[in-house]
Formats: structure tokens, C-alpha cells, sequence
């Protein structure tokens, strides 16, 4: 294990250097089986000297790892210590396969969970939609987690209000378990008492990929939906808008090959239109109820069927 937190954090923190940067970093000291903070350490030349071929450009990213980024990630560490989280490096055996596997190059090299980390590799099912839902599709909300949850997956969404906390409280009232992916730093979010409580229970998890001081921020958000499918076997989106991330979880999740249920929102049946011609799959047409014996169905196919790509590889 030659890629400690610390060092990561370090380097995330650093101006100029992105997950590819981190991720070559990483390899680079596979490759030198040396720990990525000694790396850190030596001087430009000698790291340019002990780099195997091919890999010398890395010394310039850990060049810009200055003692002040490497100082902040350790008093950012402890602080996510003392708050009882962790942070689990992507070399580590509990990362969850499913974003080493599903995202490559873009997983994130470093998370932080908050909860029982090994929820983030189990079957899991997304329910993202509207912050804003009608009264019907708060309803199907709850009635997809709900139903998801009796059958045994794990419930996937990110913070927010609406959909996202709907989709949540119905899979613990179902005594079921949930995932919270945030689109902010782990320390910075302020979630409800319920989910605090499910976790303490080991039923709840939350999990950040960003700086664990890091407010809430756009471009955070928009990472974070690829997150959320990554984790996900099969993605409900409820009454998705022109705009937002719920249209971009299901995108994601189309790319992934992950199977996409879409409930449309009243007056934006294009944009579910969109996803259908897409590989979407419609929830209810027109006023019909939602076939919760199907979305089961469903459910237990796309599962079996990831399974078996599973084994296979």
C-alpha cells in the first residue's frame, strides 16, 4: 500500500494538480515501490532520478505539492478523525469496486465516509429526481425506495431536499439502508437527525470525493451524478427538469449501461422523452399507478445481470 490519504489529500489540494495528475502520481510509486509520501519528499532531481521510464513527468505534479497543501491535508485528517469518518484511499481493498470499475481514470483516488463503509459495495438502486416534486411524484419517490429497499437494495441519492431526503427516509422507514453521495466536503454537511441516527445503526452512509472543508459548489454537483450512477445497478429519476442533475445521473447512468426508469414531470415530457429515446424506460404512462411488481422485477434482472458481468470478470 504505497498511497496513504494524506499524501492524496496533499496533492488534491495542490494548485494546478487534477485526479489524472493523482492518479499517475499513484501508479508512479507503484511502479517505484516507494510510498507515495516519500515521493513527496525528495528533492525534483532525485524524484526524476528513481521514477521508472515513462513516468518522469510525474515529478513535475509532485513538485507543486508544497509543505503548506501536505501541512492542511493532515489538520483536514484529523479533523475528519475526531469527527469519527474515514478517509479510504482508492489502493485500499474496501474502496467500493463499483467506482474503480465503473468511472476508470475518473474515479476518485481518495473518499470520505461517514457510516459503515462497506454499504458503498453493496447492490445498490439510485432514486434522484426534482428538489421541488409535485404532491403524485413525492409519492412515487417514496413508492420506488420504498419497494427498492423491501427487496433488498441499498438506496442511493445525493442531500438535497425533495426527491433526494424523500427517497431516503422511505428506505429507512422500510428498515432499509441508504446512501447519502454529497456534492460538498463530508465536514460541511448538515444532514437530518433520522440519517444521523441510521448511521449510528449502520444503516446510513454518507460519502464525499472532495476536500472534506469544501462547501457546496456546481461543478461538485455535476461530478458527483456520475457518483451516484457508479454506485447505482439501476437509476429511478423522478420529474426531471430541462436542467439539473437528476437529467445528468440518468446520462450517466445510460453511458454505464445501467438500466434508467424516468416518472416525467407535468409539462417537461420532452425531457423524459429525451432519456427514453436513449434507453430510458418510462415509469407510468399517462395516469396509470406505478407497477411496483415491476420496477421490482426489474430490479432483481438488473441486479442478476451485473452479478453475472461480475463473475465474469
Amino acid at each position: 500500500m504505497n498511497a496513504d490519504p494524506c499524501s492524496i489529500l496533499a496533492l488534491l489540494l495542490s494548485p494546478g494538480v487534477g485526479l489524472a495528475a493523482v492518479r499517475r502520481a499513484i501508479a508512479a510509486s507503484e511502479a517505484a515501490n516507494l510510498p507515495l509520501a516519500k515521493l513527496l519528499t525528495l528533492p525534483w532531481q532525485e524524484a526524476v532520478h528513481v521514477l521508472p521510464p515513462g513516468l518522469h513527468m510525474v515529478a513535475a505534479d509532485l513538485r507543486q505539492c508544497r509543505s503548506a497543501a501536505q501541512d492542511r491535508a493532515r489538520r483536514l485528517l484529523e479533523r475528519v478523525s475526531e469527527a469519527g469518518f474515514q478517509a479510504i484511499s482508492i489502493d485500499r481493498e474496501d474502496y467500493p469496486h463499483s467506482l474503480r470499475d465503473t468511472l476508470c481514470e475518473n474515479a476518485p483516488p481518495l473518499i470520505f465516509a461517514a457510516g459503515d463503509p462497506a454499504l458503498l459495495g453493496a447492490a445498490s438502486a439510485a432514486v434522484v429526481g426534482a428538489r421541488d416534486p409535485s404532491q403524485r411524484g413525492g409519492h412515487v419517490a417514496s413508492a420506488c425506495a420504498g419497494i427498492l429497499a423491501g427487496e433488498g437494495a441499498v438506496i442511493v441519492s445525493g442531500g438535497a431536499r425533495g426527491v433526494d431526503s424523500i427517497a431516503h427516509e422511505a428506505a429507512l422507514r422500510k428498515d432499509g439502508k441508504t446512501i447519502v453521495v454529497l456534492p460538498q466536503g463530508i465536514l460541511t454537511y448538515r444532514g437530518a437527525a433520522l440519517l444521523f441516527d441510521a448511521i449510528q445503526d449502520g444503516r446510513a452512509a454518507i460519502v464525499s470525493e472532495f476536500a472534506p472543508d469544501m462547501g457546496w459548489e456546481t461543478h461538485a454537483a455535476v461530478t458527483r451524478n456520475a457518483t451516484i450512477s457508479a454506485l447505482a445497478r439501476l437509476v429511478c429519476v423522478i420529474e426531471p427538469k430541462r436542467t439539473g442533475g437528476s437529467v445528468r445521473t440518468a446520462r450517466c447512468a445510460l453511458s454505464q449501461g445501467k438500466r434508467v426508469l424516468v416518472f416525467p414531470a407535468r409539462g417537461f415530457a420532452s425531457v423524459a422523452q429525451g432519456l427514453s429515446s436513449s434507453g430510458a424506460l418510462e415509469l407510468v404512462e399517462g395516469r396509470r399507478p406505478v407497477d411496483l411488481k415491476a420496477l421490482a422485477d426489474l430490479w432483481r434482472t438488473a441486479s442478476a445481470r451485473l452479478q453475472e458481468q461480475e463473475t465474469l470478470f
